[in-house]
């Protein structure tokens, strides 16, 4: 009886820390989703000025690139600071 429960013991943080594997997947497999979705938006988005190829459609594309890494760059500055704050970044 208490071999068991030594052995159920072991089994269940086992179980518990393999299950963070999937959440690891799903985070990927969102961040894909939101990749494919951002190009359908930029492809019609920029569709109207052009044809794909086109110097029109080219700059409509690079701008809304452009746009995206601002956004992304200004999100991380704002995490980068609330960890500073918390003390999580103290050597950075």
């Amino acid at each position: 009886m208490v071999r068991k429960a030594f052995i159920l013991a072991l089994l269940v943080p086992m179980a518990t820390g393999f299950s963070g594997c999937a959440d690891r997947k799903e985070i990927h497999a969102d961040r894909v989703a939101q990749q494919v979705n951002q190009d359908a938006e930029d492809e019609a988005a920029c569709r109207a000025k052009g044809e794909p190829g086109t110097a029109e459609y080219d700059a409509c594309r690079q701008v809304l690139a452009n746009e995206r890494a601002q956004k992304a760059e200004i999100d991380y500055q704002k995490r980068r600071q609330f960890d500073r704050v918390l003390g999580g970044l103290d050597d950075l």
